[in-house]
């Protein structure tokens, strides 16, 4: 399963002695289209997403047949924008004294709802994948497009996937550093206002995580907050906290410090 949150994108049921494998997937991470208007978008010849009373789906209204239309608040009414209210008035009036079998009415609402999908989602597929054709192929090597049900989870996806197989030219994708192109050392924001302050008040130059090469490392391993070179200085901001120094944690190898662990535990790492 492949999840997000509440979100679902993906469920596969593994291929077994009694079926192959089966592969649910949110079609509407790939259309986000209300059903309702999915018959229009892709101009599908079938029937529009039909009005159901879906507060009058109730056992009291099973196997009876009612002399006329459930009331117009049993089909949500006041939930309708003006546009959809209008619609519905008219169908309403024009229907309105038919007898109602709610058995029949749920066969054949769910039923239309099925079919609106599946040909919206088969009409899809046949326009992303027209679409998606690999462009200036070399001669003889077809290009079949991109099954958007097969090849994608997402819209986000498959549009990617169009990018890099027909828009992206060659060496024109840089490859980004895993941690960005900005200076990858930690350095509090308290740190490096006080070592600005400390190198505008004294006028020396101070190496610090935003400089060039980052952070001065000392003995080929220990990064130090700030590093003056012409005195050969290395400044550490709130260092004994962050280091739990002897002198000022002496013993208290179980005290807990600002990063989370204990003096025992920081004094290990910094050990290693």
């Amino acid at each position: 399963m492949i999840r997000r949150g509440n979100k679902l994108y993906e469920l596969k049921i593994p291929r077994n002695n009694k079926c192959n494998e089966v592969i649910f997937r949110d079609s509407f991470n790939l259309c986000p289209v209300a059903l309702g208007k999915l018959v229009g978008a892709f101009g599908l010849q079938i029937t529009e997403k039909q009005f159901f009373p879906h507060l009058a789906n109730i056992p009291e209204n099973y196997n009876k047949i009612l002399p006329q239309l459930p009331p117009k608040t049993d089909y949500l009414y006041g939930g309708m924008p003006p546009e959809k209210q209008n619609e519905f008035d008219k169908w309403y009036e024009e229907e309105k004294n038919q007898q109602f079998n709610l058995d029949e009415a749920l066969a054949e609402y769910c039923t239309n709802d099925v079919q609106i999908l599946t040909e919206a989602l088969i009409a899809f597929r046949k326009k992303f994948t027209e679409i998606s054709k690999q462009k200036n192929t070399k001669p003889g090597v077809a290009s079949e497009g991109i099954d958007i049900l097969k090849d994608a989870m997402t819209i986000a996806s498959a549009c990617m996937k169009h990018f890099r197989l027909n828009h992206l030219q060659p060496e024109h994708l840089a490859i980004v550093p895993e941690k960005g192109y900005e200076n990858c050392d930690n350095q509090s924001e308290l740190a490096l206002k006080y070592l600005q302050w400390y190198e505008e008040t004294s006028g020396v130059p101070i190496k610090t995580a935003h400089s060039e090469g980052g952070e001065h490392v000392v003995a080929g391993k220990y990064k130090v907050d700030g590093y003056i070179q012409a005195e050969d200085r290395a400044i550490e901001v709130n260092g004994c906290v962050w280091h739990a120094c002897q002198k000022c944690f002496g013993n208290e190898l179980d005290k807990i410090l600002p990063n989370g662990k204990t003096v025992a535990e920081t004094r290990e790492d910094d050990a290693k």
